[in-house]
């Protein structure tokens, strides 16, 4: 079977809350590398930052450690808080020991979805994280990712268009490993003349196109988060290795990295990690990764449907020859 997105690595489930209301798009996604307790059986994970204009929870214990002990959170930016906190009460009621005194580490991540969303209304709320927990925890084994604008991506804007939640995957055999290399995308960041499709510009804005609300004529310095998550028994630096090479995939499309952006990536293993030198079996895994970076960049635009949002501004889907 082809693969198709991130939940084609065996146990992660991903599940979304989308917020619609007078001037508010925006919502939450939950990344579940597996559906058994993190808290008590972390998995092997690593971070990396492209640039780091981001308010980002998390990642500081989570690099000192090697190991994800949470689920994954991505919503907007003046959500992180709530999104904390949803995180924790969900743990609180799973752990009656949590807090006397063990403390948890919530990982979560963002992209500002405020050229859609009013962000002052602060829309999301812990129940709405915890929502999304249970959504994620309730789905099959390799279950399909809904795509575009949907929760953590239902107010996001790329490359000027509409842009959202993207995942892709491959399968990589290195020759003593045959695993499965996934990735989940939030995108909102660029602008119509820096995307690009096989390496080819796509152009900018077409001329019969309805002309790009003014909000959005500069969205370069937009975030984009990257989610990468494997079968193969990678450890925590490996992992690094290949957080770092998310940014060679987020380059094919044109992501310009820009001073007021912010790029995230964080990788994770679902199996033990076994310790084994680091040679050209590695060269596979690279490749794939800028491979199914620049294919979930894509399909978050494919994916995506024209969106209204505050005070009118509208980001239309992008032409289909992406």
């Amino acid at each position: 079977m082809t693969p198709t997105g991130i939940t084609d690595v065996a146990g992660v489930r991903v599940g979304h809350v989308t917020l619609s209301g007078p001037g508010v798009r925006t919502g939450v996604t939950c990344l579940l590398p597996r559906p058994d307790d993190l808290l008590a059986r972390p998995v092997t994970a690593a971070a990396h930052v492209v640039n780091g204009y981001g308010k980002p929870l998390g990642l500081a214990q989570l690099t000192e450690l090697g190991e994800l002990e949470t689920p994954v959170i991505l919503t907007s930016t003046l959500s992180v808080g709530a999104a904390h906190e949803g995180v924790v009460r969900h743990l609180l009621g799973r752990h009656p020991d949590l807090g006397r005194p063990g403390t948890v580490n919530p990982v979560v991540l963002e992209c500002n979805d405020g050229r859609l969303n009013d962000l002052r209304a602060l829309a999301v709320r812990p129940d709405h994280v915890e929502q999304a927990l249970a959504t994620a925890r309730v789905q099959p084994e390799g279950h399909r990712v809904q795509e575009g604008a949907v929760g953590a991506g239902h107010g996001m804007v790329a490359f000027g268009w509409k842009g959202g939640i993207g995942t892709a995957a491959a399968v990589v055999d290195d020759g003593t490993w045959h695993g499965t290399l996934g990735a989940l995308v939030l995108t909102n960041m660029g602008r119509p003349e820096d995307l690009r499709v096989g390496g080819r510009a796509v152009g900018g804005w077409p001329a019969d196109a309805p002309p790009l609300p003014p909000d959005l004529t500069d969205t370069v310095a937009g975030s984009v988060v990257v989610l990468l998550a494997t079968d193969a028994p990678l450890d925590a630096r490996q992992l690094g290795r290949l957080a770092r090479r998310a940014q060679n995939g987020l380059a094919r499309t044109g992501v310009p990295t820009d001073h007021g952006s912010g790029e995230f990536v964080l990788a994770l293993s679902t199996a033990p990690p076994r310790v084994r030198r680091d040679d050209r079996w590695l060269r596979p895994w690279f490749a794939a990764v800028a491979d199914v970076v620049e294919e979930a960049v894509l399909r978050s635009l494919r994916a995506a449907v024209t969106t209204t949002g505050r005070d009118g501004v509208t980001a239309y889907r992008c032409p289909a020859e992406v």
